[in-house]
């Protein structure tokens, strides 16, 4: 079982790191953590963040990571499908 999770960034979230080619990062997760704990070890304001999907799927605030999931973070200035209105950031 992993103890990390993938998180990739999307559009101008690429470059809060101030490396503009990493687009992937990998972080240590050993338990099960809610996705709104998770957030500020990216250091990436949630007011730039519009949609989070982990494991190809919308998640809302309340989504638990799990160790081994992969995440994906889109910024407001990504069109998103209308059907994820209600997981907007």
């Amino acid at each position: 079982m992993s103890h990390s999770i993938q998180v990739n960034l999307f559009g101008s979230l690429r470059n809060t790191s101030g490396d503009l080619n990493e687009a992937e990062k990998t972080y240590d997760l050993k338990t099960a953590t809610p996705l709104m704990e998770f957030l500020p070890r990216l250091g990436i304001p949630a007011d730039r963040i519009q949609l989070v999907m982990v494991n190809h799927r919308a998640a809302d605030k309340k989504t638990t990571l799990q160790p081994g999931d992969r995440v994906a973070l889109f910024p407001k200035e990504y069109p998103i499908f209308v059907d994820w209105n209600s997981y907007r950031f």
